[in-house]
C-alpha cells in the first residue's frame, strides 16, 4: 500500500504512507520522517537516525505515543504538547503519552526553550497523521473523505464508525513526513561553537484544524508529571543507579585559573574502597559508597596544592573594567546613526542615563547530577536533565573523541536551569563522562551547592548607555543605546576544560534582543557590543557567560523601559499614558489597559507627591513597564514599600499581563507567569555574583541571596487570548518584565532613580544619601 497526499505545490514535500506488513496481534501507524531530495546533510541525519522509533505512534489499543527531543524544564510543555497534537488528531490529551529527551528514542532534538518551534512541529505531525487516518478510514468505510467526522479518535461517516486503533489493527503502517535540518555537532565555524541546535523542522503545509473549532487547546489540562512528583513516583536524575557504579566528588582548583601542583594523600585505612583520579586539573575521588566518596574527597582536598591565579578584576570593579575595555565595532546594530544623531540634536530636551547589572546565577535549588556509562568500545550513555539532549550529545562525543552515533543521552526530571543548558553544556555530565571513561565504570557525579555557584556559568554583568530626546510636547523623537557585556554563549563543559580535553569554542559577541514596542519612535539607533569572558586567558576560560531566561532582552529591556519611565517623569506625564502616546499597536494598547485596570491604576506622573528619601517609616510607590517578545505582549505593574533609613525594599504586589495570541493552557500559563515574577523580583532586589581577583565568593545562599517565601508579593495575573494571532511565547518574558517596574516603583516612592539592580539595602541607602 502506498498513499500520497498533496498538501503543497512542491511534490518533494508530500508525505507517504506505506504498509510494511501484517500481524496477527497488535498493529500501529508509525510516523517517521524523510528528507526531500536527500541533501548531503539530510543523508547524514537519515543514516544517523534510521534506527530511531517513530515521531508518533497510533496503536491498535487506541493509545498514542508521541516522541519529542525537547524536554520539560518547568514551563508545562508536557501538557502543552499533548494538547496541541490531541487537537489536530481530535482525541483527548489523556490518551497521549509523551516521551521526551532521549536521543535514541526521539527524532527531532532542539532547544527545550523553543516551545513554539517544537509545538509547530508537533502540530504539523498531528495534521499529517490526521489526513493519513482519514484516508485509511475512507478506504475502510467506503465513503469519501469529505463526509468523515472525528470525535475522540472515532471516525464516522455513512452511518458507520471506526476507531483509530481499528484502522491500524493487525498491520504495520509507516507514514513518512518531510523535514529539514541538521544534526547537532561541535562546529568551529559557528558563533556558538555548535550547530544544528534547532533540531529538525517539519516541512509542508498540511491542513490544520481551524482555531474556531478547537476543543482541547485553550483549556487547563494538568501537567501529566505532577502526580508522580507529589506521590514520590517520579524518577529524578539523582535516582539513577547502575551495576558497578561509582560515586564521585570533584576537587576544584583554588581559583578559576589555578593549576594542580600536588594531590593530597588518600588514607586507604580510612577509605579502603576509594580512589583518586586526575587528568591535568580535573581531580576527583570515587567510591562505590557515596558517603565514603564525600568523606574521602574532603580529606584529600585538605592536602591538595594549587597554584595561585589572579586574573579577575573583582566584582566591585566590574563597571570600570567594561569601561576600560578597548571596544571595536558593535557585534550588531540597528538604525541609521546619522539620522538619529540629527534628531537628538534638534530635541527640546535630552535625557541620558547609564544602567547596569552585575553577574547573576541561574542558581537552581537542586544540585546538578549526572550519571555516565562509557564502555571500552567507545559507546557512552549519559543520564541528565539537560535542556538540549542533542546538543549535550554532540559535546560529550567531542570531549570523549568518540563518534556521535555511539553516544546516547537519556533525559530525566530534575531542578530547573533557566537557560543554562540550552546549548547542551554546563552541568555535571562532562565530569561523569570523563571519569567513566578513565575508570571503566559507570560514574555518578553530584555537584555541591558551593561547587555549583562557584563553577557553573553565569549571566554576565553589563552596562548600557542610552539617550533620548523629547519634543515640546514631551514625546520621544529619537533614541540611541549602546549595550556592553562579556559574551553569554560559552557552553564549554567545565570538566573538559579542567581535563584539557576537546571543547566547543564560541566566539565573543552580543546581539540586539529588543523587539521594538514603540512604532511612533522611528528614529532609533541600537548597538550591542560583546567581549570575551572576564579572565578568559585562564585554562578554565574564566567567568564563563551563558544565557539566562529571556536572554539579552531581559537586560536591554531594563535599560529601555527605565529610560522611558524617566522620560515620562521629565515630561510630567503618567507613565502608562506616556507609553500609549508612543504606540499604535492595538494588542499592546489592549494589554496595557487590561493590566492597568486589574491593578486599579490611578493616572498621575511619577514620583508620588509624598515621595521621600529619609525616614524610618515605609513609603510606597508603583511602577510600570512593557515588553514585546515572540508574538506576545507583556505588561508589569509593581507596587513597593521602601524604608529609606534601612534601605529595605519590599515588593508588596505585582500585576502581570500578557497577550500571547491563542492561549493553549491558561493554568499552565498562569504558573509560568507567576514563577517568572518570583524570579524577576529576586533578580531586582537580591541577586548578585561577587568575586575577588581569582574566584567567585558568593557560594552559599547567605552570600548569593534569592527571594524567600516570606518576601513573596501578591501576584495578580491578566491573560488575553486571541484566535486570530497565532501562538506566542508564554514564559520567558515574565521574569524580564519585573526589574524595570520595580525600579520605577522605587523612583515613585523616593524620587530617586535606581539605575542599577539589585536594589540591596547597601546600594539603596547609599543611593538615597547621595
Amino acid at each position: 500500500m502506498l498513499m500520497k497526499t498533496d498538501h503543497s505545490g512542491d511534490r518533494s514535500v508530500m508525505p507517504t504512507l506505506t504498509r510494511r506488513g501484517f500481524f496477527k496481534l497488535g498493529g500501529a501507524l508509525m510516523v517517521s520522517f524523510t528528507f526531500p531530495g536527500l541533501s548531503a546533510i539530510g543523508a547524514e541525519v537519515q543514516a544517523e537516525t534510521s534506527h530511531l522509533a517513530s515521531w508518533l505512534e497510533i496503536r491498535h489499543d487506541n493509545t498514542i505515543l508521541v516522541r519529542t527531543g525537547r524536554t520539560e524544564i518547568g514551563t508545562g510543555m508536557s501538557a502543552f504538547y499533548a494538547q496541541v497534537i490531541a487537537e489536530e488528531l481530535s482525541v483527548q490529551p489523556e490518551s497521549i503519552t509523551l516521551l521526551m529527551g532521549d536521543t535514541d528514542k526521539t527524532p527531532d532534538g532542539g532547544y527545550s526553550a523553543g516551545f513554539l518551534s517544537g509545538a509547530a512541529n508537533l502540530r504539523k505531525v498531528g495534521a499529517y497523521t490526521y489526513q493519513a487516518l482519514l484516508g485509511l478510514a475512507a478506504e475502510k468505510l467506503h465513503v469519501p473523505i469529505s463526509s468523515l467526522t472525528v470525535t475522540d479518535g472515532i471516525v464516522s461517516g455513512g452511518g458507520k464508525s471506526i476507531r483509530y486503533g481499528e484502522l491500524v489493527q493487525d498491520q504495520q503502517l509507516d507514514l513518512k513526513i518531510p523535514v529539514s535540518g541538521a544534526p547537532a555537532k561541535v562546529d568551529p565555524t559557528s558563533g556558538l561553537g555548535l550547530s544544528g541546535l534547532d533540531g529538525l523542522t517539519v516541512l509542508g503545509d498540511p491542513p490544520t484544524k481551524p482555531v474556531n473549532q478547537y476543543k482541547v487547546v485553550g483549556k487547563s489540562y494538568p501537567m501529566p508529571g505532577i502526580p508522580g512528583k507529589v506521590t514520590g513516583k517520579t524518577q529524578w536524575s539523582c535516582d539513577v543507579t547502575l551495576p558497578g557504579m561509582l560515586h564521585a566528588r570533584m576537587l576544584r582548583p583554588a581559583t578559576l585559573g589555578s593549576t594542580l601542583i600536588t594531590v593530597g594523600a588518600l588514607d586507604k585505612t580510612r577509605f579502603p574502597n576509594a580512589q583518586v583520579i586526575t587528568k591535568q586539573n580535573l581531580v576527583a575521588v570515587l567510591s562505590p559508597n557515596e558517603w565514603e566518596a564525600v568523606s574521602a574527597a574532603r580529606s584529600v582536598a585538605s592536602g591538595t596544592k594549587w597554584s595561585e591565579w589572579s586574573g579577575l578584576p573583582g566584582s566591585e570593579n566590574l563597571t570600570q573594567t567594561l569601561r576600560d575595555y578597548k571596544w571595536g565595532a558593535p557585534s550588531e546594530s540597528r538604525g541609521n546613526a546619522a539620522d538619529v544623531h540629527a534628531a537628538l540634536a534638534h530635541g527640546a530636551k535630552t535625557i541620558s542615563a547609564t544602567y547596569e547589572q552585575p553577574y547573576v546565577k541561574h542558581a537552581p535549588i537542586g544540585p546538578f547530577v549526572a550519571v555516565a556509562d562509557v564502555r571500552s568500545d567507545g559507546t557512552a550513555t549519559v543520564w541528565t536533565h539537560s535542556a538540549n539532549s542533542q546538543g549535550l550529545r554532540a559535546q560529550i562525543a567531542n570531549t570523549l573523541s568518540t563518534p556521535i552515533e555511539k553516544v546516547v543521552v537519556r533525559w530525566l526530571d530534575h531542578a530547573g536551569q533557566f537557560g543554562r543548558t540550552t546549548f547542551g553544556g554546563d552541568g555535571a555530565e562532562g565530569d561523569a563522562a570523563i571519569l567513566s571513561q578513565l575508570s571503566g565504570r559507570p560514574v555518578r557525579v553530584q555537584w555541591t551547592l558551593q561547587e555549583d555557584l562557584a563553577w557553573s556559568a553565569s549571566s554576565p554583568g553589563w552596562v548600557e548607555d542610552i539617550t533620548c530626546s523629547l519634543d515640546d510636547h514631551g514625546c520621544v523623537t529619537a533614541l540611541r543605546s549602546a549595550f556592553y557585556s562579556p559574551q553569554s554563549t560559552d557552553a564549554r563543559i567545565v570538566g573538559a576544560l579542567l581535563a584539557g580535553m576537546p571543547c566547543s569554542q564560541s566566539k565573543p559577541g552580543y546581539w540586539i534582543a529588543t523587539e521594538w514596542p514603540y512604532d511612533k519612535i522611528q528614529n532609533r539607533r541600537e548597538e550591542a557590543y560583546g567581549m570575551p569572558n572576564l579572565g578568559a586567558d585562564a585554562h578554565t576560560a574564566g567567568l564563563r557567560g551563558l544565557i539566562m531566561r529571556t536572554p539579552g532582552q531581559r537586560q536591554q529591556n531594563f535599560a529601555l523601559e527605565s529610560l522611558i519611565n524617566e522620560a515620562a517623569s521629565c515630561a510630567g506625564i503618567d507613565p502608562i499614558e506616556f507609553r500609549l502616546l508612543h504606540t499604535t499597536d492595538q494588542r499592546l494598547v489592549d494589554i496595557i489597559h487590561a493590566t492597568a485596570k486589574a491593578a486599579a491604576w490611578e493616572p498621575r506622573p511619577s514620583p508620588h507627591p509624598g515621595a521621600r528619601r529619609t525616614g524610618t517609616d515605609p513609603v510606597t510607590g508603583r511602577g510600570v513597564d512593557i515588553m514585546v517578545r515572540q508574538n506576545s505582549y507583556w505588561m508589569g505593574i509593581a507596587e513597593v514599600a521602601v524604608t529609606p533609613d534601612t534601605g529595605a525594599v519590599l515588593v508588596t504586589k505585582f500585576t502581570i499581563g500578557v497577550d500571547c495570541g491563542k492561549i493553549i493552557n491558561p493554568r499552565q500559563l498562569e504558573r509560568c507567569m507567576k514563577s517568572g515574577v518570583v524570579m524577576g523580583i529576586s533578580e531586582a532586589l537580591k541577586e548578585e555574583v561577587t568575586f575577588d581577583k581569582g574566584k567567585i565568593t558568593s557560594t552559599s545562599w547567605s552570600r548569593y541571596k534569592i527571594l524567600t517565601m516570606a518576601e513573596m508579593p501578591e501576584i495578580k495575573v491578566v491573560q488575553i487570548t486571541r484566535d486570530d494571532k497565532g501562538f506566542g511565547g508564554g514564559s520567558e518574558a515574565a521574569n524580564a518584565i519585573c526589574t524595570p517596574a520595580v525600579a520605577a516603583a522605587f523612583f515613585d516612592a523616593t524620587g530617586v532613580h535606581a539605575r542599577r539592580i539589585p536594589l540591596t539595602p547597601a546600594y539603596v541607602t547609599t543611593l538615597l544619601k547621595g
